[in-house]
């Protein structure tokens, strides 16, 4: 008899949507058929991909063991839209961020049909998968807030029934080449390599990055900054302004489609920094930091389940920490937090991964 596979749908297959789905596509001993749209217009993609998932299900009639989707994807509409004999298929829903707590741009309203989109997906969930406890805690502490602005109609307990079906499983990563590449890697010299390496956009805090290089540019403290990550249409207008204020500081600037370019530029950095307004995981952090490099990220968000208390700085904390860390350079190439970041190779969380398609 043919193993039933379990059909993973993916309505924004980019990011770390495509690098979950593909890692475990890669190393399972489940069989997986992949279901994927283009990583583009993610609000289009919540409000509309059911309906086509749906479709498909209907024309192919697949004898399917599980669903897997993620958080941009109406789960409540798709199980609604199932085929009958479909819709008591179990169906696994990751949230790699969640719409309660997703920072809006500036000067844009919250559009509250997408957090109640989260919301009904997860109670149309037969489990919860979760990045971090920071993204599944700040779920559920906005859910009584959010059923506050009801007119009418409430219902009471949905976060403790959310709760009851939810498991914190972070997005796996390869890490153990990189870790090892860092212990072989010859002393760092120079100044002080600070990499920042985050989608270009507005919530991972490019303002607050600028604002602090270019006063410690200022005032004379001699850095290099790798700004690397991937840009889209529209990129923030202070990544310009930021580049061609700190000139010469700059060592490397923008997307870097080679992988083996960026791990140099990994094993390179000294300081892995972010500025960001939110993370429910942070693999850009966690990547660099297996490269060697010594975090240092905001005291809150998801960063305080993973990093010590003297890898954070407080909010408005920035400028003063990491210029004492470019003063003290001996000491942050000294330190070595790359266990830390190994605690997220897929190594570690197979076997927990696995477990999920055995319900």
């Amino acid at each position: 008899m043919p193993v039933k596979p379990w059909i993973i749908i993916e309505p924004y297959y980019g990011g770390s949507h495509r690098h979950l789905v593909d890692m475990l596509i890669a190393d399972s001993p489940v069989e997986f058929e992949l279901w994927t749209l283009p990583p583009r217009k993610w609000k289009w993609r919540m409000r509309g991909a059911a309906l086509h998932f749906a479709e498909r299900w209907r024309l192919e009639m697949p004898d399917a063991a599980g669903i897997l989707t993620s958080s941009l994807l109406d789960a409540a509409a798709l199980r609604g839209l199932l085929p009958l004999e479909a819709r008591g298929v179990p169906l696994v829903n990751y949230y790699h961020e969640n719409q309660l707590r997703y920072p809006v741009q500036v000067n844009d309203k919250r559009d509250f049909h997408y957090a109640w989109t989260n919301i009904q997906s997860a109670m149309a969930s037969d489990l919860l998968l979760w990045n971090s406890e920071y993204n599944r805690d700040s779920f559920l502490e906005e859910l009584p807030r959010f059923m506050r602005r009801l007119p009418d109609a409430r219902i009471d307990g949905l976060a403790e029934r959310i709760r009851e079906r939810s498991r914190i499983l972070p997005v796996p990563l390869q890490l153990q080449e990189l870790a090892a590449r860092a212990a072989a890697e010859p002393p760092k010299r120079g100044p002080c390599r600070i990499l920042w390496n985050h989608r270009w956009e507005h919530d991972k805090g490019p303002d607050v990055l600028f604002e602090t290089l270019i006063k410690l540019k200022r005032r004379g403290i001699r850095f290099e900054v790798s700004v690397l990550g991937q840009s889209f249409e529209r990129v923030p207008a202070i990544f310009a302004e930021g580049r061609a204020a700190l000139g010469d500081s700059v060592h490397a600037w923008g997307f870097l489609p080679d992988r083996e370019d960026y791990y140099r530029e990994l094993l390179r950095a000294d300081i892995a920094l972010s500025t960001a307004r939110h993370e429910f995981q942070g693999l850009a952090v966690l990547e660099a930091v297996a490269a060697g490099a010594v975090p240092l990220v905001p005291d809150d968000l998801a960063y305080r389940e993973i990093w010590p208390e003297e890898c954070r700085y407080p909010v408005g904390g920035l400028s003063r920490v990491l210029q004492r860390a470019i003063r003290n350079l001996e000491d942050v190439r000294a330190a070595d937090h790359r266990a830390r970041a190994l605690d997220f190779d897929w190594r570690n969380l197979r076997s927990r991964w696995h477990s999920v398609f055995d319900i």
